[in-house]
Formats: structure tokens, sequence, C-alpha cells
């Protein structure tokens, strides 16, 4: 039989410090890899897992692991973001006329994100958006920068998942606010120490933060957990990626421009 610690060896043979978050005795039957990205030195992966439980039965979990990766025996795949039926127009400026103007973007970018994954707009109170598939809700609050204001409606998520009691856990919940909030008064330090500040709580919570490219509306990164939908969970391995390529340039172009 093979066990949670033979799979933890395996990816260890294979170069991945990578493992399952399970007890090291606890039975496998199966395991698929439903994604894979690489990039210099990590990696990360989405997996199904089949495995024993207490009872003895068999269960399964979708993980998502990610490790240092030791060796690549052959380089790795170009990241390619996965297609959207429909794509929402460009931006040509980083920033706003308005605040009522960036949480309608906000808005518009991830209810069109959700929708493309099959999601469904609903009315339901205690959110600023709510998209439902399968049984499953996702309750959004928006927010213009990442500062105090934001805290509270990320709070509010929280409170309100505790609300749902049993069925919270079948709800994903997201704070969405502009990737980059420079134009909106909020220094890129700041914004990134507010993520790393609140990161440990929400992430418990299982509230995500997101981040919409302020140019690209059909680019949303991901600054804490991720969605429990399979696509998501895909789209957002993708787009965390991009995002250090995107930071970067950013920080690179401000560079220049001060030096002018």
């Amino acid at each position: 039989m093979t066990t949670v610690d033979d799979v933890n060896k395996a990816f260890a043979d294979k170069g991945m410090e990578i493992t399952l978050p399970l007890e090291g005795g606890v039975v496998v039957t199966k395991i698929e890899v439903l994604e894979r990205v690489k990039t210099p030195g990590r990696i990360k992966i989405l997996l199904r897992v089949g495995f024993l439980n207490d009872e003895g039965r068999e269960a399964q979990e979708i993980f998502l692991c990610e490790g240092s990766l030791k060796k690549e025996r052959k380089p790795a795949a170009p990241v390619m973001e996965p297609p959207k039926k429909n794509l929402l127009p460009v931006r040509q400026r980083m920033d706003f006329d308005s605040c009522k103007g960036v949480l309608a973007y906000l808005q518009q970018a991830f209810s069109h994100l959700l929708e493309d994954k099959g999601y469904v707009p609903a009315l339901r109170e205690g959110a600023d958006l709510y998209l439902e598939r399968e049984g499953k809700g996702f309750f959004v609050n928006c927010a213009v920068r990442l500062d105090d204001a934001a805290f509270e409606q990320a709070k509010a998520l929280v409170e309100l998942r505790r609300s749902l009691r049993s069925r919270g856990a079948a709800n994903d919940f997201a704070l969405v606010v502009p990737a980059i909030q420079e134009p909106l008064g909020i220094p890129l330090r700041f914004q990134e120490r507010w993520v790393a500040r609140h990161q440990e709580y929400l992430s418990v919570q299982r509230v995500g933060v997101y981040g919409v490219n302020n140019q690209d509306p059909n680019k949303i990164y991901p600054f804490t957990v991720y969605p429990s939908a399979i696509e998501l969970k895909r789209y957002f391995m993708i787009t965390s990626q991009q995002w250090s390529l995107v930071r970067s340039r950013y920080v690179l172009e401000r560079a220049r421009r001060e030096d002018d």
C-alpha cells in the first residue's frame, strides 16, 4: 500500500521539495495531477488525491502543493494564461477619475472572470457582489485601496463566513482591489506591507485578496489564498507567476520616470 510518506519521498526523488498536507501514514489510493506550473527553482502542482480517512473509507481532496525544484529534466513549458470566452476592453491609463470608477471597474472585472468559469450572478445580502455555481456561492467586496477601510471590508467577509456556519466552507470570499495602488495614493511598499500583515489571518479565514490589473481587467492576480473551484485555481496559478513580472516592470518604469 502506498502511503503519504511514499508519495512525498517520490516527490523528493524527482527533486521536488513538496509534501502532501496529510499524515505520513495515511494510505493513498490514487493521485492525479490537474495542473503543473514551473518557474526557475520553483514548482506548483494542483493534485486530486484519493486516500483512506480515519474511518477506513476512501475520500478525495484537491491540494495545491508548492515548493522548491532542485533539478529540472527538461525546460519549463511557457506560462500560458487560460483563455476566456470573451475579453473586456483594455484601458490606456493606470489611474482613475474617481473612486466610483475604480469600484465599477473592479466589479466588472471580477464578475466577468467568475461568469467565464460558470458562475451566475444572484441576489444575496452581505457583499458587493454575489455569484454562485452548483449551489456554491462567491461573496465579493471591492476596495479602492488596501487601507484600514479595506481591512474592515475583509473582516465583514470573515463575519459573513462565520454566520453561514456549516455552509460557510462551501462558499468563497474575496476582497478585490486594484493591483497597483500608487496612482490612488498608496505606495507599493505600503500595499505589500498590508498584505504581509494580514495574510495569515485572512488565509486562515479563507478570504482571498485579489488585484485587478489597472489597465487590463482580464488579468487578476492572487495575493493570498486561491478559491476552491478547480478552474479558478488553474487561472490563479498562472496569473500569480505573471504578477512578479508586472510588478517588476512597473517599478522599473517608475524609476525611469523619476530619473527624467
